[in-house]
């Protein structure tokens, strides 16, 4: 009976030497949303966030990282919020790239400015650094960022005897050869070929210097070149006679071009080699085609990291921070647990990374892999803002109208649409 109570007396002071160990850590809070910030499938979403917690507390014993999970993408925001009006908001958390403006704006956001200095930014991508900068002050630190590029049909260009472009091509590069592949191929008077699926006229308003929001955060598509972008989307749509071009004709290899986000190549592959397998055809991708007063940069999306303004732990959190964005370990892993593009340079321009994109090519398939180093180097982040879908999906009705019934008077077109969603 002495025995059996000794042995509890020493469990019970295990225990409560483990509780008092315990409590004497340092806590710091991580809050995520549970899905892919891209919108694509994503089944290991919390395995990269747990590898780098584990590789944290090992450098940091006295540390514990607390993963605030759960909550959906749609919920995320509100959720925030709701945590900022009783000062619960998590030490360190996503920030979704539509909603930094607002983070930052409300005071929620730690003004990181007093810890740059600790890092070497240059190692950043400079588009996805910028995504978490307001007025030239950083407040919040890139984790992934996502470019979109322009995949060719290079057996239906050959086909045609067209030179696949290089990666300086412009509009009307991309124009006359969309104008010289779409015919009617079987001859019932239809056509079954075409130049281009999926681009429209926000892909073409970036490649040609438009900015949707002003400096003063207002709408700005009352200018030329969102016109030029508009008139140049009226002269491509009207190649198709008013047919319109479905996935299953790009899946049957009856699609010249068809611009995609580098998560969606990530997250579906084999597609588009999926298409490959069953069309015979084969994929290349380029920088997208550069309209009259832009370039050929892509509009780079990113997911950013921040630190609640509210946190009693900073110092750790900025420790941590570092480790999700600027942990070579960590950064690598962008590639294999999830669908994005490291923001470290370093990283995604090594011959590790490539070797790793390549085993999801074809072996036939001459993708250019290192294009993507480019294509970070050269894109300009993409400005979002509060109730940014909403206001896209606002202007796609109303731009396709002008685009599908050939308005002439673009212009005023874009006052009227500019001052009525202005004025919601």
């Amino acid at each position: 009976m002495k025995k059996i109570i000794g042995i509890l007396i020493a469990g019970v002071l295990i225990l409560t030497g483990i509780q008092i160990y315990s409590n004497q850590k340092q806590v710091i809070t991580f809050g995520m949303f549970t899905v892919s910030n891209w919108d694509v499938p994503n089944g290991n979403c919390y395995e990269i966030y747990e590898n780098a917690i584990e590789r944290f507390e090992n450098k940091y014993p006295d540390v514990q990282v607390e993963l605030i999970s759960g909550i959906s993408k749609e919920d995320y925001v509100e959720w925030i919020l709701g945590k900022s009006l009783t000062k619960e908001v998590p030490d360190v958390f996503m920030v979704p790239s539509e909603s930094f403006l607002m983070f930052a704006q409300s005071g929620l956001l730690l003004n990181l400015d007093s810890y740059i200095n600790q890092l070497d930014t240059a190692k950043f991508y400079s588009s996805s650094l910028e995504a978490g900068q307001l007025k030239e002050e950083q407040y919040a630190l890139p984790f992934e960022s996502v470019p979109t590029l322009m995949y060719v049909n290079k057996t239906l260009l050959e086909k045609e005897n067209i030179a696949l472009p290089d990666n300086d091509w412009t509009w009307d590069e991309f124009y006359s050869i969309c104008k010289q592949v779409t015919k009617d191929i079987d001859g019932d008077g239809l056509l079954d070929q075409f130049g281009v699926y999926g681009y429209d006229w926000l892909l073409a308003s970036h490649s040609n210097g438009c900015e949707l929001i002003d400096e003063q955060g207002n709408l700005a598509i009352y200018t030329d070149q969102m016109e030029d972008s508009i008139k140049f989307m009226q002269k491509l749509y009207a190649l198709n006679q008013n047919i319109e071009v479905s996935s299953q004709d790009f899946d049957e290899g009856k699609v010249a071009f068809c611009p995609m986000k580098f998560s969606e190549y990530r997250a579906y592959k084999p597609y588009p080699w999926r298409v490959k397998k069953y069309s015979n055809f084969e994929w290349d991708a380029l920088m997208l085609p550069s309209g009259h007063d832009g370039d050929h940069s892509s509009s780079i999306n990113t997911l950013s990291m921040g630190i609640s303004k509210n946190s009693k732990n900073k110092d750790m959190a900025w420790e941590f921070l570092k480790e999700l964005t600027y942990d070579v370990e960590c950064q690598k892993e962008i590639f294999t647990l999830s669908q994005g593009v490291s923001v470290l340079k370093e990283v995604t321009s090594s011959q590790e990374t490539l070797d790793l994109l390549s085993k999801d090519n074809p072996g036939d398939s001459s993708f250019q892999l290192k294009m993507l180093d480019s294509v970070m180097k050269e894109g300009t982040p993409q400005v979002m803002f509060t109730q940014y879908n909403d206001i896209i999906q606002q202007l796609d009705a109303e731009i396709y109208r002008i685009i599908i019934n050939r308005h002439e008077d673009i212009s005023i077109e874009l006052k009227t649409i500019q001052d009525k969603i202005q004025a919601k």
